[in-house]
């Protein structure tokens, strides 16, 4: 096994303070980024927020928004980034079925947590970080492009009979687009990864905890006092945030039928199926 020149350490040693949160999507949803936030409340920790789902943005030279850096390298680099950090981690560039390279090479070395949202509100913010650009600080439009280019079956859109629409008619085409990814649950729930719902995360303080010694092989600890602070974020908008409250069941009671429709005809069985295991009522 080879072993870190600095202190003799083996390899596998030196990436066990990595860690990694995925989930379906980040979207500016206020509670994934307070999560990040309160794991980054620590000094001894270190956390990016989607890191590499942003930076293909504004570098679309190095790869497109579909790709990802090898995760392998990945977690190497960042493990030495984070080498002065108890624990450094990623949230939310990868998905959970992108995981399998790090869950064969560094089995229960480099840990795992997927954070799960109620699909309707997980809809909500998909749906609005596109329609306000994604927020691209520059103003461009590549991505959304891309979205439009790539990402969309508007064939299948159209042989399921939907409501019709126009490039610009960014709501509703996105609308469709999460609706054809909220399929992707089943793959996600066949991973050995655990899945937990954020909306628990964010009303149990315990919850946090049990998430931060796992992810930190127990390393790292939260005070009281810190954790009280943490937990006053929890409904307040950090900056560039707007004040939302995505309730799921008003949220449904708000869609109009072209949506409902959509729902019954994109999302599959099993997929709800999943989403209910999940402890979500649709």
């Amino acid at each position: 096994m080879a072993t870190n020149p600095i202190d003799g350490s083996s390899v596998n040693d030196a990436l066990s303070h990595v860690f990694y949160v995925t989930s379906w999507g980040y979207a500016a949803d206020h509670w994934f980024s307070w999560f990040v936030k309160a794991l980054n409340a620590n000094p001894e920790v270190m956390t990016y927020l989607a890191n590499e789902g942003s930076r293909p943005k504004y570098f679309p030279e190095e790869r497109t928004r579909a790709q990802r850096p090898d995760l392998i390298k990945y977690s190497r680099f960042i493990a030495d980034v984070g080498m002065t950090y108890t624990a450094i981690g990623d949230c939310y560039s990868y998905r959970a079925t992108m995981m399998q390279p790090v869950l064969e090479t560094w089995p229960d070395i480099v840990r795992i947590v997927q954070l799960t949202r109620h699909p309707y509100a997980w809809l909500f913010f998909h749906v609005r970080w596109r329609v306000t650009n994604m927020r691209m600080l520059g103003g461009e439009m590549g991505p959304l492009e891309h979205e439009w280019r790539y990402a969309c079956d508007h064939e299948l859109f159209k042989r399921l009979g939907l409501k019709p629409y126009e490039k610009a008619d960014v709501e509703v085409w996105t609308t469709y687009q999460g609706f054809l990814k909220m399929n992707d649950v089943i793959g996600d729930t066949k991973m050995r990864i655990r899945q937990i719902p954020i909306e628990g995360v964010v009303r149990n303080r315990d919850l946090f905890c049990e998430i931060v010694r796992y992810l930190t092989h127990g390393r790292v600890s939260y005070g009281e006092q810190l954790l009280d602070e943490i937990y006053t974020w929890v409904w307040r908008p950090f900056r560039g945030e707007t004040t939302l409250r995505a309730d799921p069941v008003e949220l449904r009671q708000a869609w109009p039928d072209w949506q409902i429709e959509a729902f019954k005809k994109i999302v599959n069985l099993e997929a709800r199926d999943n989403f209910q295991a999940l402890g979500y009522e649709l």
